[in-house]
């Protein structure tokens, strides 16, 4: 009992914790591995990297051993980036958004309304990691590849059923001047707020809505402060593989070559398996309460944001053969 108190009090504690268990495991494998995550247990994302980690596990007969640290137990994503960067962290599954100060070519995944579908989405991985992998090399990371966390929805206190019912209202967006950019050309007033902050925000009226992920919906009950869930599909939100280069280096090229196909293995389960779990968790929020609403024509809000889109690709680094390599991707 005295340890559960701590874990669940005690944040520095259960950082020490885990990295006293993480090194533990050095005498159990040859190579040892952190894989931060910010997401919690039973995510989809944590359960793909378990899947990975056992893979890997098996294949190299315990000689490189993966331990997952979940709800980002060794940092935000920027800190795991950054100690993966550094060493300190060996591996992680960042949100694409967070690696654009290191790697800007990756902010190309952003521009709302270029991905149109799943398909599309899982298709564009192979290519994409062929194309950028020597810029995540020149920056410290090992890339393996991408992966769809989720598709970005409307999150409202209020209906919206069409672009007009935005205007002037307050969201919540990320971190970042192209989200802000793309929600100030679509009529809406956008305001960077850190994810923790979202809940209490809604809850106190300093935002009216928000975008995220179906998962996150339910797991961060936002549901609760915002009962309206919009389907737009303005950004499928991408989680990029990545491995310090560093620890990658030091690996036989037989254990990379485990690693690769594992991770290539798990990418292509994804898709079906997040569906699966972005259906039952919107289920879940239905019959708390929540309302689903479709919005049928995006037509409006693929107008309003593309001079946002166009301006940005022109930003990017190699912007437009980015973006054509994303659509023409299957």
């Amino acid at each position: 009992m005295q340890i559960k108190h701590a874990l669940t009090t005690t944040p520095a504690v259960l950082t020490a914790l885990a990295l006293a268990i993480s090194s533990t495991s050095v005498l159990a494998a040859d190579y040892n591995a952190k894989l931060s995550l910010d997401v919690p247990e039973g995510n989809t994302k944590y359960v793909a990297a378990q899947q990975f980690a056992d893979l890997v596990r098996e294949r190299t007969d315990n000689n490189v051993d993966i331990q997952l640290f979940a709800n980002s137990v060794l940092g935000g994503e920027s800190e795991s980036a950054e100690g993966i960067r550094l060493g300190s962290v060996q591996m992680g599954i960042i949100t694409s958004s967070v690696l654009t100060s290191w790697i800007p070519e990756v902010q190309v995944l952003d521009l709302p309304y270029l991905i149109d579908g799943e398909e599309q989405a899982t298709a564009l991985s192979e290519p994409l990691t062929e194309e950028l992998s020597a810029n995540f090399e020149e920056q410290g990371f090992h890339l393996l590849g991408f992966s769809v966390n989720g598709i970005r929805q409307l999150m409202s206190s209020f209906p919206i059923d069409s672009i007009d019912d935005i205007q002037g209202k307050k969201m919540r967006v990320i971190q970042s001047p192209l989200h802000v950019d793309a929600w100030q050309a679509a009529g809406a007033n956008p305001t960077p707020v850190p994810a923790p902050e979202i809940y209490n925000s809604m809850q106190t009226g300093v935002i009216d809505f928000f975008d995220n992920t179906a998962t996150n919906y339910l797991t961060n009950r936002f549901y609760e402060v915002a009962p309206y869930y919009v389907k737009t599909d303005h950004i499928f939100a991408m989680g990029t593989w990545v491995v310090s280069q560093n620890w990658w280096e030091r690996l036989p090229d037989d254990y990379q070559e485990v690693i690769t196909e594992a991770a290539l293995e798990v990418q292509a389960e994804l898709p079906a398996m997040r569906k699966s779990d972005d259906q039952a968790a919107l289920d879940e929020t239905v019959a708390d309460g929540a309302t689903i609403i479709e919005i049928e024509d995006k037509g409006p809000w693929q107008e309003a944001m593309k001079p946002i889109r166009d301006e940005y690709v022109e930003k990017i680094p190699n912007g437009e053969a980015l973006v054509s390599l994303i659509e023409n991707a299957e």
